[in-house]
């Protein structure tokens, strides 16, 4: 490799150059296999599925990070507020038959100011959210992602969240 600048040429290293290659890509692998470690949700419209089956529900997500799906576990309860009451509900997740590795949760509750809980693994893999769900569907701007379960003083901060008269 040559570097002119006016009449001078000025050589380069051959092993100078062969190095810095090495090390780029290096970089570059470590920073995608750091990426690829972490399990996390992605949460969309039930339109975003493509499954007609999906079509009522609170919202459809999905999962990436986990490199064996077959070791894939995940979790979801609704906390919510009733009422003035404070509640717990089972929460259904389905998954499509049209779309594989895409999920949906079901609205089982009644209405009131609810957060869902997912919470997952793969193998070592945690990955946790706490998504607000309004009468409109979940509110996207105000859920919580976590690279763990989340914990019961930020579910129970998420419920105080909930701004006067519930998200529309």
């Amino acid at each position: 490799m040559e570097l002119v600048v006016g009449k001078k040429t000025r050589q380069f290293p051959f092993n100078a150059v062969v190095r810095f290659r090495y090390r780029l890509l290096a970089a570059l692998f470590i920073g995608s296999v750091a990426a690829a470690q972490s399990l996390t949700f992605e949460l969309g419209r039930p339109v975003a599925a493509q499954d007609f089956r999906f079509k009522g529900a609170a919202f459809v997500f999905r999962t990436s990070g986990c490199a064996d799906p077959a070791k894939l576990e995940l979790h979801a309860s609704a906390e919510g507020i009733v009422n003035s009451a404070r509640r717990s509900a089972p929460v259904t997740i389905r998954e499509s038959t049209v779309n594989h590795g895409v999920y949906a949760v079901q609205r089982d509750s009644e209405p009131g100011e609810w957060v869902v809980i997912l919470k997952g693994s793969c193998g070592n893999l945690e990955a946790g959210a706490i998504v607000p769900v309004g009468p409109s569907g979940f509110v996207r701007n105000a859920a919580k992602f976590y690279p763990r379960a989340p914990a019961p003083a930020e579910i129970e901060a998420a419920l105080k969240a909930f701004p006067e008269g519930g998200y529309k």
